[in-house]
């Protein structure tokens, strides 16, 4: 098998804090400022006063808006991570060229597109990229609300929306089928926010692994820890050649 290896950049060295970065937002300011809308949920559920009752409610649905924004900043974190890093490798491996532009306007798609014609590989070969196309999907449904990105996530995790009882005889058109719930009735449990938070991470870890296997003088100390990765690892990614 021969090691997938791309042309390294100054845009590789960039990101070797991005995933320290996603991490430290999700450990140290969501779940956070989470803990301290259930505190005050709790603290009003056990109150006796007949108006806590309704700051109560006011305050789930509080908490129900707050982590459908920090859904929403974790993909916008990655989706500038991305886009920074693929300006980087334009930039340093075709100047001259309008690629930057065209990066900063591309939709998800297009963004992988460039992903494959700078680094020679496709996004969606790095393990990772299953959750990150289904964080592509729930940013945008945060964002906008109902719509395709809504209803493909909907398809794709059914799990991110309370189950909801079956309408009675006579309503809804049976005929055309459920429809999908409503954007704004996700609720998204810290655990799905970690989820995506690490596959951001692995990515980065992931494209931090084939930058130290393109390194052609590799110091000792590199080359020790090569070997540890490589036993670590459960994914090499492989050359044009061999990959097929």
């Amino acid at each position: 098998m021969t090691t997938f290896r791309w042309k390294n950049c100054f845009a590789d060295v960039l990101t070797s804090k991005h995933d320290l970065t996603i991490h430290s937002y999700l450990d140290d300011v969501v779940v956070p400022a989470l803990a301290t809308l259930d505190a005050k949920i709790a603290e009003l559920g056990a109150s006796a006063s007949p108006g806590d009752q309704f700051a109560q409610a006011d305050m789930e649905a509080m908490k129900s808006e707050a982590i459908l924004a920090f859904g929403l900043s974790i993909q916008s974190i990655w989706e500038r991570q991305i886009r920074s890093y693929l300006r980087g490798c334009a930039n340093e491996l075709r100047p001259g060229e309008p690629i930057a532009d065209k990066i900063d306007k591309a939709n998800w798609k297009d963004l992988q597109k460039w992903f494959r014609r700078l680094r020679g590989i496709n996004l969606d070969e790095f393990p990772s990229f299953p959750l990150i196309d289904i964080l592509q999907h729930l940013g945008n449904a945060c964002r906008h609300g109902d719509g395709d990105s809504a209803i493909e996530l909907h398809r794709r995790r059914p799990d991110l929306w309370p189950v909801m009882p079956p309408m009675p005889p006579g309503f809804g058109e049976p005929q055309a089928g459920p429809a999908p719930p409503p954007a704004g009735a996700m609720v998204i449990p810290v655990a799905a926010l970690r989820e995506f938070v690490t596959a951001i991470a692995a990515f980065w870890r992931d494209a931090e692994y084939i930058y130290n296997e393109s390194i052609e003088r590799k110091h000792e100390n590199l080359e020790a820890h090569l070997v540890k990765q490589r036993a670590e690892r459960s994914w090499f990614p492989q050359a044009r050649s061999e990959a097929g």
